[in-house]
């Protein structure tokens, strides 16, 4: 099954703590040999001075495939990972 993964960062809001993240990340997934899309949302991703940290809950929710599962939440986090340093709030206007 070969896969491609789209990640793109839709808004990055305040989390809980002063130290904290939220990024709401557009996550798109196709086959590559069909271009069918397998998957298509939302995926929220919590980024902290300790880490980053994908939903499993909405992982969970979207796939039934542990390769899937897996491989986005592998995927996602290394994305995450290397825009950290560039994640800026959101301004509310």
């Amino acid at each position: 099954m070969s896969v491609q993964f789209l990640f793109e960062v839709q808004s990055v809001l305040p989390g809980e703590r002063t130290d904290e993240k939220i990024v709401l990340v557009s996550t798109e997934l196709l086959y590559k040999s069909s271009g069918e899309t397998i998957f298509t949302g939302i995926i929220p991703v919590r980024v902290s001075d300790h880490g980053v940290f994908v939903s499993v809950a909405a992982i969970s929710a979207a796939f039934t495939s542990k390769y899937l599962r897996t491989e986005t939440l592998f995927r996602l986090k290394r994305y995450i990972k290397k825009m950290r340093d560039y994640l800026d709030l959101d301004n509310k206007e």
